[in-house]
Parts: structure tokens; sequence; C-alpha cells
């Protein structure tokens, strides 16, 4: 029975290894990512975002704060919003949401959402290695726009979420790098998000202030999601300025 009860033992150990005192993280940043794809409504034409409506680079803006604690069991929490809408102009020959076109077009192609994160610290502070896991609800917040004509992306989605970054030595000032994991695939949406990188900080009397660079890949797929197929993918570095307490 003791060895049947032990792994169980673990995970709850895992789960109150949260921090040993309050802390408040929060960052402000900018991300440049390329956008690809492709989507349609229904069964009706797919329309290539880059070769038909002239999308490529964008710019969105992304915060987030998060509270951790002492408290055994109970989780952290981190919101984050980014703000990913973007206009073009381009020209297609098809239907989309009942409506035929066949010329020039204005679109707009809106992935903005929230994450609101529930997590644990698995490891805190172990010498060299931190490591997060969790639960994300992802509420999206976008829509896919041609002239004035627009269907809906505003859905809530459960993801995985992971967080591991590794301390590096022999560095002047607190320097890691790490990964960030949210996915999930549920309901005809899939979403992965996946970003790597650097981040270094200045400890000071009572606040860190740092900065975090990497690279970001966000990828949606809806199946018939409010009348909407969508393959869409945004990837590209980001910078982020960052303060802890």
């Amino acid at each position: 029975m003791l060895k049947k009860l032990a792994p169980l033992s673990l995970v709850f150990a895992a789960m109150g290894a949260q921090a040993d005192t309050i802390g408040l993280h929060a960052g402000l940043g900018m991300w440049q990512p390329d956008l690809s794809g492709n989507f349609s409504s229904g069964s009706a034409t797919n329309f290539d975002i880059e070769k038909d409506l002239g999308y490529s680079d964008t710019t969105a803006n992304t915060f987030y704060v998060a509270v951790e604690h002492p408290i055994p069991v109970v989780p952290n929490l981190r919101i984050e919003n980014t703000s990913l809408s973007e206009n073009s102009s381009g020209s297609i020959t098809g239907t989309f949401n009942g409506q035929a076109y066949n010329g020039s077009v204005k679109s707009t192609v809106d992935l903005s959402h929230t994450d609101f994160t529930a997590y644990y610290e698995f490891l805190d502070g172990l010498a060299w290695l931190n490591l997060d896991a969790g639960l994300t609800i992802r509420q999206l917040n976008g829509e896919i726009t041609i002239d004035s004509n627009s269907l809906d992306i505003d859905t809530p989605v459960p993801l995985f979420y992971g967080k591991a970054a590794v301390d590096l030595p022999f560095a002047p000032f607190p320097v890691s790098a790490g990964a960030l994991v949210n996915y999930l695939s549920v309901g005809g949406v899939t979403v992965s998000d996946q970003r790597f990188y650097i981040a270094a900080a200045a400890p000071l009397a009572v606040v860190d202030l740092g900065a975090e660079v990497g690279y970001r890949n966000f990828g949606i797929e809806l199946d018939d999601v409010g009348d909407l197929n969508a393959d869409i993918t945004a990837s590209g570095l980001y910078a982020s300025a960052t303060v802890h307490f």
C-alpha cells in the first residue's frame, strides 16, 4: 500500500513546491510575426492569406502579469493578452461567408487572445532548473473579415501549459534560457504555441528589472468552427521588458 501511495505523495509534494514568498511578475513586449496559411467559410473557396490577400509580417503587442505565492496546493495565476490584428489589401476570386468576390478587397485577420493560466512550480530554485506546469484557458477574441463581411473567432480553448528554464552560470547578472509551450486539440480547434527565449535581470533593492528576447511560433487550426475553416501560423521574434517584485 505504501508503495502505491508513494507516486501520489510525490505529486502533492510537487504541487506544494510553490514560491517561498509572494511574488509579482509582469512583462510588456512587442512581437513581429510573419503570417501564413489559409482559410475558408464552410466548403467555399480556400484563400491563401499571403498570395491572395497580401499578408506578410505584422506587429503584435503583448502584456502579462503573474502572481506566485507559498500556499500549498493552490495554483499560481498568470494572465496574458496578445493583440494580434493586421489589415491588408489583395485580389480574390471566390466566395466567403455567402458573398462572391472577383477583384480587389480589403481584409483583416485578427488572432487576438487572452490567456488565463493556473500553474504549479514543480521545480523552483533547484540549483539551476525551474519547471512550471498547469492549465491555460485561451479566450480567442478575433475575426476574419473581407471588406465588411466577417466571421468571428470567438471561443475559449483549454490548453496544456508548460514552462522550463535553465539558469546560465558564470554571468555577471542572472541569465536564463527557457521555453514556454501551450498546446491542445479539442472540439475542432487546435492551438499550438511555443516560445524559446533568453532572459536577463538586474536585481535592485526591492525589484528586479529585466528583458526577454526570443522566438514565438503560434498556430491555430479551425475545423468548421462558426462556419470557419482555417490553418494560420504567426511566427517571429519578440522582445519584452520585465519586472519582478
